[in-house]
């Protein structure tokens, strides 16, 4: 049972590490000089209302704990591509000097699989096999672990309303999961400090 044990772990093990939000790809407008902004909208582009709100609420609510002015746009933007004049008219109302936005990108399922361990491999032509009957308990203990999980790719872009130019983006992966909230922050607290370095933010 010990190998089994261990192939758990390290299944374990492999799952957390992707269960944390990574950077994979990040960009600036090198023409952009700034000033860093200390107001921005923010922007959850969701076919869930549920979702877009605690996006919305969560990542402005660890902005404003970082000490960057923050608003969620759905308490005056409904969903869709048609709000985009509203929008625009809620920046601007509110003197915001960004927008912060985020989309799901794409979903990869995962297929994690876990070499069993027990019977050995030919001896002679079947000498380590050994006995039937230890061979035939060791057989099933040691079938592989396959595990599947989504891997989730998202999109969060910063723009300038004045100009309507884009000037960061930046692409993150994590395990899928249910818990939004946990996410979002996940992602911001991993987002907040590099729109800080980059002087995106104040």
């Amino acid at each position: 049972m010990k190998p089994i044990r261990t192939i758990v772990a390290m299944l374990t093990l492999t799952i957390s590490a992707c269960a944390t939000t990574s950077v994979s790809n990040e960009w600036k407008d090198p023409s952009w000089t700034g000033p860093p902004a200390s107001m921005v909208v923010v922007v959850g582009i969701a076919k869930s209302d549920a979702t877009r709100r605690i996006f919305e609420d969560t990542f402005a609510n660890d902005l404003n704990a970082a000490g960057v002015h923050a608003i969620a746009s759905y308490t005056q933007i409904q969903p869709g591509a048609d709000s985009s004049t509203k929008l625009g008219d809620y920046v601007k109302s509110n003197n915001a000097e960004v927008v912060l936005v985020t989309r799901l990108q794409r979903v990869e399922q995962k297929v994690d699989v876990s070499p069993g361990y027990g019977p050995g491999g030919y001896g002679g032509v079947y000498g380590g096999y050994g006995r039937f009957y230890g061979w035939y308990g060791s057989a099933w203990a040691s079938q592989p672990m396959v595990t599947t999980y989504d891997v989730v790719t998202l999109e969060t872009t910063v723009w300038e309303p004045g100009s309507e130019k884009l000037i960061w983006a930046a692409t993150t992966k994590r395990v899928a999961s249910q818990d939004i909230p946990k996410v979002t922050s996940d992602l911001a607290h991993v987002l907040i400090p590099r729109l800080k370095s980059d002087h995106i933010l104040k």
